[in-house]
């Protein structure tokens, strides 16, 4: 039970006791004032509750996977894309443990059909795939899953993404474009609403069930 809960709870249980043992007949004022104090307590508890229950995550070890299982498809298209722009022979070209990306991806777009640019202005675009929202909320929803929904675990699984940014960045060769710089600032404004209770699991349910 939260600090605020425990003691509004004491002191409404202990102003109650008190009043019943000196007088039993108490004055209205007294009555109503106890009444509000037990009133808050148990809607503090409620709500309490309520987040918790909200962010418990079912099946979890299956929802990691999902996640990750979608990650590395998305991985793997992005991979067979280059690999065909560049001529590449299927499997020369490892996307998750290359050096100097951005130099690549500047050849392979020279490359580029009209309809492979088409498609990738689509998946960055506001609502598109690798938008900001949506890249985001996949970021947070791994994290609320890999924290089976615990809350107190949010600063460090933040260090975790922030360690995943600085990873992409040397990956990168350079400067990540503003895109995912973008994409980290909602996804660690998104880990703060959830460790402070704005969001929790369920807003996320797209992803965690």
């Amino acid at each position: 039970m939260d600090l605020s809960v425990n003691t509004s709870s004491t002191y409404a249980t202990g102003s109650s006791k008190s009043a019943l043992k000196s007088r039993a007949k108490k004055t209205d004022n007294t009555s109503n004032t106890t009444k509000a104090a037990d009133t808050a307590a148990v809607y503090e508890k409620t709500t309490t509750e309520k987040k918790d229950s909200a962010n418990k995550i079912y099946n979890r070890d299956a929802v990691v996977a999902q996640l990750k299982a979608d990650q590395e498809n998305r991985a793997a298209s992005m991979q067979n894309l280059v690999e065909k722009l560049l001529g590449k022979q299927k499997g020369t070209f490892d996307l998750a443990n290359s050096t100097n990306l951005a130099a690549t991806f500047r050849q392979a777009v020279q490359f580029a059909s009209p309809e492979d640019i088409a498609k990738a202005q689509a998946d960055i675009a506001e609502d598109g795939y690798w938008g900001v929202n949506k890249t985001s909320d996949r970021l947070v929803s791994m994290a609320i899953a890999l924290a089976g929904g615990d809350t107190d675990k949010a600063d460090e699984l933040k260090n975790a993404i922030t360690k995943g940014f600085k990873k992409a960045t040397a990956a990168w060769g350079e400067k990540l474009p503003q895109l995912c710089q973008d994409t980290y600032d909602a996804a660690m404004k998104k880990m703060d609403d959830w460790k402070n209770g704005v969001t929790t699991a369920k807003d996320y349910a797209d992803y965690l069930s």
